[in-house]
């Protein structure tokens, strides 16, 4: 390694390109410890020289910082929890954080999370195992119970997550059940939602480990195998070596080219942003850069909870009321329940609803409703705020609105009746949510927009049950690990065409995957 260090400190080669050599056999890492202390940010840089060229053919300083066994790339939960479980293994840590936080994607979440067999399950008559879950994966999700992947997520959620963080001081509430419900109700809710759950995982890091405002280049091979990792701080260029890499960097839907180039039928201005806003790839093209495979990249997890705000482009709006009103496309009639427009199966269907315009429709008590931004419930739009932007359509006769839409008034006025009447074919609203669902009886009548959120990636780098990152035929990229919405939450995915609700669950077991195995393995050398 210091061979490697030697040669950054006094050349300008660039080791990006090196080829990355296949192994058949790694190390597996057992069940660590819990325990921690506060995390904060640290420089361990130890010596300053020059290396690398720029554009310029000028040399570009390089600062090459003290050796550590284990870097990781990306402080959420996926990340934080690899940290933990690393350095409990007794490794030396660092990890990497573009942001000037912790936490990803979680920051931005309800943090819910998904088990099969808990303690709130069983005190509220709840019987639920990872049988059960594994019975009802293919109807949640449409993938493959039998998967690897799946199997050590049913059997582990339970101990090595909720378990795990009960440990660390973290509660929950609930069950609540799931969108499609499933036989049990799974969904928990950490104490502090997402950001509480963050709180928990930073209380439980190592000391002094993150640094923050250190955004990932590149990663560098020596002889074959991943050596560490090329890194800016702003200002300056660092090289961080390590016995063993965890790239924990997020998804990449922020990115709405990379969401286009996979479903190019989806239209454009109705794609509108439900991810963190450092979803941007950064990490998958860095693994894929060195030959790393990825699997069910089409995974993706659509919402259709909100429409257009008028505050930006690809910005969405939410409100309690898309699941108690009537949507219907460029036909004029229904096509889902709307009652589960919180789940990815509602979300997918009407992405991929041809034609691309779906409205909902509804009367003068809408103008009681309230839209926000889903990350800033006090920032509130009311309807008519919304007519006046444009983006929603008001008329005083349904016949009107549907004129103004380009739709077929006689269909939509018979679709209103149906709806008004309480069911048709697709029998919404359910009998236990009638007392929800709201007539369009009253004018004026609004049509307002319901539009794609891009949420959640199923689908990244594949990876083996270690964690470690896999090329397209099978072989492991020898010294770098992945974990978290990078592997599409846990394996690379779990899912089939649909996700799931609580998938930080997955993120998190991921994470102590690829720590506990990255240790192992760096502690060998």
């Amino acid at each position: 390694m210091w061979l490697l260090l030697l040669a950054l400190a006094c050349d300008s080669a660039d080791s990006g390109d090196s080829p990355v050599q296949d192994t058949d056999s790694g190390p597996s890492g057992g069940d660590s410890g819990e325990t921690g202390d506060t995390s904060d940010s640290g420089d361990s840089a130890d010596t300053a020289d020059t290396a690398d060229s720029g554009d310029t053919g000028e040399p570009t300083p390089v600062i090459v910082d003290e050796p550590v066994d284990v870097v990781i790339v990306g402080a959420g939960v996926a990340g934080l929890a690899a940290a933990i479980e690393a350095f409990e293994a007794g490794a030396t840590v660092r990890v990497l954080e573009r942001e000037a936080f912790a936490g990803g994607a979680a920051n931005y979440a309800g943090g819910l999370m998904v088990f099969s067999g808990t303690p709130e399950q069983a005190a509220a008559g709840i019987v639920d195992s990872p049988e059960l879950l594994a019975a009802d994966w293919p109807e949640i999700t449409g993938g493959n119970p039998a998967d690897p992947w799946f199997l050590y997520f049913a059997e582990q959620n339970v101990l090595r997550v909720h378990d795990w963080l009960s440990a660390m001081g973290m509660s929950f509430t609930g069950p609540m059940a799931d969108t499609p419900r499933g036989s049990a109700d799974r969904i928990h809710v950490p104490k502090g939602g997402g950001p509480g759950l963050v709180a928990t995982l930073v209380a439980a890091a190592p000391a002094d480990v993150i640094t923050f405002g250190a955004t990932a280049q590149s990663l560098e091979v020596e002889d074959g195998r991943v050596a560490g990792v090329r890194w800016s701080d702003g200002t300056d260029d660092h090289y961080q070596a390590a016995d063993a890499v965890i790239i924990a960097t997020g998804g990449f839907l922020h990115d709405l080219a990379r969401v286009e180039a996979l479903f190019p039928e989806l239209p454009v201005d109705q794609l509108v942003y439900g991810s963190s806003p450092a979803a941007d790839g950064a990490g998958l093209d860095m693994l894929t850069g060195l030959g790393a495979s990825t699997q069910n990249m089409q995974a993706i997890g659509f919402y259709a909870h909100a429409t257009l705000s008028p505050e930006g482009e690809h910005q969405e709006l939410v409100a309690g009321a898309f699941g108690v009103y009537p949507w219907v496309g460029v036909e004029g009639v229904r096509f889902v329940d709307e009652w589960d427009f919180r789940g990815f199966q509602v979300g997918r269907t009407r992405a991929m609803l041809p034609g691309g315009d779906v409205w909902l429709f509804a009367d003068n008590a809408l103008e009681g409703d309230d839209f926000f931004p889903p990350a800033d419930e006090s920032v509130i739009f009311g309807v008519d705020e919304l007519v006046a932007s444009g983006i929603v359509v008001k008329s005083d006769t349904l016949d009107g609105l549907a004129g103004d839409l380009g739709l077929d008034p006689a269909t939509v006025t018979a679709q209103m009746a149906a709806w008004n009447a309480g069911g048709d074919a697709l029998e919404p609203p359910r009998a236990d949510d009638a007392d929800d669902a709201r007539g369009v009886v009253e004018p004026p009548f609004y049509a307002v927009p319901v539009v794609i959120s891009v949420a959640k990636a199923f689908g990244g780098v594949d990876v083996d049950l270690q964690g470690r990152v896999l090329t397209e035929d099978g072989a492991v990229i020898p010294g770098v690990y992945a974990a978290g919405e990078l592997t599409g939450m846990l394996g690379g995915s779990i899912v089939g065409d649909y996700g799931f609700t609580g998938s930080l669950t997955a993120v998190a077991l991921g994470g102590r995957v690829a720590g506990e195995n990255a240790a192992a393995e760096a502690l060998l050398r």
